[in-house]
């Protein structure tokens, strides 16, 4: 069924890339629907009623751009989101957007030529959900190294002979829709081809670039980060570290947005920053500009080992439920069992404005900072682990 929904693509005149087979399987298990809900698109969000009633949170996914190949830092990315509504960037060297819905059609500076006919359904949800988590391409890309069966390894190679080394690692995003927009800095305005990777590959593993904007006026952004950055697959703030630097350059690829100062990835680990809720961004006082308030949330053991490798092939159930379950008390602080007073900041309580600001003196970031290279990071549970 994936590789027949898969080449109807091909069979309208698009390219194909492993991402197209990723956002297939995804969407087995994502959408709720027939097979996988081949004609669920993205734009199709904004359709619905409760949605456009905002009684529903307003979903926003992230890719970078890339060639094919080519190594990403946060200084040099554009960062391309998609929303309900749209498709594109804030980042100045190209700073656009197209409505998402007419997607794949043949856009030239903006516009589409007259006489030109609008493409629907490329925005498939499926393909967009895939783009977003296109690093586990690289998985596929290293079918020796895993324990997956030998027959999906043989379906998974044939595929990977059939769409050719160029559209391997990358999801592609032909005609591009931004070619001949900003040609001055637009470094894909003159590339029929716009591919796109996981927004993570550029170490901003949260998605955090889209909420800072200034016109969205963004207040205070929960950042729950289950990046496995040490060796053990631990969180150690290197995402939040990624954004910050990247919003150093206010006037480069920042934009004008603004970021609370954040510590190197050393002082997360050595302080124990890593391993329970920190805010950042509490004294206005220490920046230029207005910035949102960080809620950071790390995965820590709190009730199960949770620290699994982004290229786990497979969850048995009972893991599944158990990580489930260390993300609420880790949301939670063990139900408030881990400290009784976290329940204030997200209601009055008892204690009112006077219990709220004990938290911020508890958990806000105080600007201390330890460089010193930690050892391994090995944490132990902070309650009663699940059996």
């Amino acid at each position: 069924t994936i590789e027949d929904q898969v080449s109807d693509k091909r069979d309208a005149g698009f390219n194909r890339s492993v991402t197209d087979y990723w956002g297939r399987a995804l969407s087995f298990q994502l959408i709720n629907a027939t097979d996988g809900g081949p004609s669920y698109t993205w734009s199709s969000i904004a359709l619905a009623p409760n949605f456009a009633q905002a009684d529903t949170p307003f979903p926003v996914l992230v890719a970078d751009g890339r060639a094919p190949g080519e190594l990403l830092f946060s200084s040099n990315t554009t960062v391309f989101e998609f929303n309900p509504f749209e498709f594109g960037t804030w980042d100045p060297d190209t700073f656009g957007f197209v409505p998402l819905e007419y997607l794949g059609s043949n856009f030239s500076n903006g516009e589409l030529a007259p006489g030109v006919p609008c493409v629907r359904g490329f925005d498939n949800a499926g393909y967009i959900m895939g783009t977003s988590s296109s690093l586990f391409n690289q998985f596929l890309l290293n079918l020796n190294t895993t324990s997956i069966p030998s027959l999906a390894k043989t379906f998974i190679s044939s595929i990977l002979t059939a769409i050719g080394q160029d559209n391997n690692d990358i999801a592609d995003y032909s005609p591009n829709p931004f070619y001949g927009y900003h040609n001055s800095t637009n470094r894909n305005a003159q590339s029929s081809r716009l591919t796109l990777v996981d927004g993570g590959e550029d170490l901003q593993n949260i998605p955090l670039h889209p909420l800072i904007q200034p016109n969205r006026h963004v207040d205070v952004i929960f950042a729950v980060d289950s990046s496995a950055d040490t060796d053990n697959f631990w969180p150690n703030g290197t995402s939040l570290v990624a954004t910050y630097e990247r919003n150093l350059n206010s006037t480069g690829i920042g934009n004008g947005t603004s970021f609370p100062a954040i510590p190197d990835t050393n002082t997360f680990v050595n302080l124990g920053l890593n391993t329970r809720p920190t805010f950042f961004g509490c004294n206005s006082s220490n920046t230029s500009s207005m910035t949102p308030l960080i809620v950071y949330i790390p995965n820590a053991p709190y009730v199960f080992q949770s620290n699994f490798s982004t290229f786990t092939a497979s969850y048995n159930t009972s893991a599944r439920n158990a990580m489930v379950r260390n993300g609420y008390e880790g949301a939670t602080m063990g139900n408030a069992t881990v400290d009784p007073q976290w329940p204030e900041f997200g209601e009055d309580g008892d204690g009112g404005a006077g219990g709220l600001r004990r938290v911020f003196q508890r958990y806000c970031w105080d600007g201390r900072t330890n460089g010193t290279r930690p050892g391994v990071y090995e944490p132990g549970f902070k309650g009663k682990a699940v059996q």
